[in-house]
């Protein structure tokens, strides 16, 4: 009694899942045993490393424009800090300045009223006692002279010294005020100089998680395109090896005519059971087993009420115009159970 193809199927599921797993391939539902199937995978791959490469090229020149953002921020910033520490450098020379003018402001003050105090206290301040006590006319003049160019004096270095004190305060409030602006333009600066820093480093790791995609696209494609190369070269050995088997054999069925051109009115029967082809694929929707002296293997076809398919299958029970269609649950199969359509081959 021959073995059945879904038992065969159930038996190699195993292993099948394990090499395909160690390969790193996801089959899409669809046709998932056909070196076709396996093409239009790679084709999807291919086109995603497209998208991909598209992606890169935009965020590289984010990344331009990000980096001379950056450079300009951390230059203004330099500037900033440098213009801010020559401030406190004039600051501080400042209130040097400051306390001396108060100090000689203050000494002023005090030699002016030293010299009032002493002035009132030997009674000589009256121009007219200074000349009734003078010996002769010269000296006479001469100590009021020299009275009013000290009393000058003394006023001129308290004036001079109350200015300088002023200038100095007045330019202390002004560095100060300069001073905190600076700090405020700092921390903007910081702030921007921050943020474009770290969209930089968003930026990098966007651009190594796309190369990474990329490269794990390239060597999935690569397995699939050797996958795909090896289900096509064994399906030619097994439709061969069939051929050969149909010439020395007595046909079990008379193969019915098509009904027009590219058509076949077949009977369909459906299964779920899992596993693997007679092609060495796992089985999918899409994967049909057929009888390969009426159908050859590799051959695609239109199924009314089913959708494309691929004869990837083979079985003791599949001959002459029947073939057997995979679905991915009981139900759906019980649904689709035995039926006659006339399908479209390609």
């Amino acid at each position: 009694m021959p073995v059945d193809p879904t038992t065969r199927r159930a038996r190699l599921l195993v292993i099948a899942a394990c090499s395909f797993a160690a390969a790193g391939i996801v089959l899409p539902a669809s046709g998932a045993g056909s070196g076709s199937s396996l093409r239009q995978r790679a084709e999807q791959l291919t086109q995603e490393n497209s998208a991909i490469a598209s992606r890169s090229r935009a965020a590289v020149l984010t990344l331009y424009s990000l980096d001379s953002q950056l450079a300009r921020a951390q230059a203004r910033l330099a500037s900033l800090r440098t213009e801010a520490a020559a401030v406190d450098r004039k600051a501080a020379e400042t209130r040097r300045e400051l306390s001396i003018a108060k100090q000689v402001f203050a000494n002023s003050q005090r030699n002016l009223a030293a010299r009032l105090r002493s002035v009132y206290q030997q009674g000589d301040s009256d121009p007219l006692a200074i000349i009734l006590g003078a010996k002769t006319l010269d000296d006479a003049l001469s100590a009021v002279e020299t009275a009013k160019a000290a009393a000058a004096t003394d006023r001129e270095i308290v004036a001079r010294a109350r200015n300088s004190r002023d200038r100095y305060v007045e330019l202390q409030h002004r560095l100060a005020a300069r001073a905190e602006k600076l700090r405020g333009l700092e921390a903007s600066a910081s702030a921007t100089a921050s943020a474009l820093a770290s969209a930089r480093a968003g930026r990098l790791s966007y651009l190594r998680q796309l190369a990474s995609e990329r490269s794990l696209n390239n060597t999935q494609i690569g397995a699939l395109e050797s996958r795909a190369q090896a289900i096509e070269a064994q399906a030619r050995r097994v439709a061969v090896a069939q051929t050969v088997s149909a010439r020395t054999s007595t046909p079990v069925a008379t193969v019915p005519s098509p009904t027009g051109a590219g058509t076949l009115t077949v009977t369909s029967t459906a299964y779920t059971l899992q596993g693997t082809t007679a092609t060495g694929a796992p089985v999918g929707y899409g994967v049909v087993a057929v009888d390969p002296s009426v159908i050859p293997l590799g051959t695609r076809m239109t199924i009314p009420g089913y959708g494309e398919g691929v004869a990837a299958d083979t079985g003791g029970a599949i001959q002459g115009a029947v073939i057997d269609l995979w679905f991915p649950t009981a139900a759906a199969a019980a649904g689709w159970g035995r039926r006659t359509v006339t399908i479209t081959l390609h």
